[in-house]
């Protein structure tokens, strides 16, 4: 089934534990702040609707990019089950991302090797706050990039 593909392809991690172009995360984090819903049209004339949102675990918070249907699970206080998510650099800084392979649910989802709800939430730890650039790596093709957090 597709909770069985998406509880054995991805890897347990904390906030902490994310780092830039990884993907395949699963984590138990809790929404902490919303910001504002905004709409991006897109080139066959739809819309796309993106809120970012606060989330985070007793190791750090994140932002999670949040598109469409999965607007309606973030509530400020509600735990989430983030499966098989993407962990990448928007505009200098790190985002949390679930594409149309992963999935956000409510905890419990009634899986049983879920983790459990975070006991807090630490707001000093923000990874998104950290700023990353490309930088050139010095080797024989000279075009190879690594993101390094400045």
């Amino acid at each position: 089934t597709t909770e069985q593909y998406l509880t054995n392809t991805c890897v347990d991690v904390k906030v902490k534990d994310l780092t830039p172009a990884t993907k395949g995360h699963c984590l138990v984090v809790q929404v902490y702040a919303l910001g504002h819903v905004t709409e991006k049209p897109r080139y066959d004339g739809s819309v796309v609707r993106i809120v970012e949102a606060t989330v985070g675990d007793e190791t750090g918070t994140v932002v999670l990019s949040a598109r469409n249907g999965q607007i309606q699970l973030l509530d400020v206080g509600r735990v989430l089950v983030i499966r098989n998510a993407n962990a990448d650099v928007y505009n200098g800084f790190l985002r949390l991302n679930v594409t149309q392979w992963g999935k956000i649910a409510p905890h419990p989802d009634g899986i049983a090797s879920t983790p459990n709800a975070p006991s807090s939430i630490n707001t000093v730890n923000n990874i998104s706050s950290v700023e990353y650039e490309l930088v050139p790596l010095d080797d024989d093709h000279g075009d190879d990039h690594n993101a390094t957090h400045t």
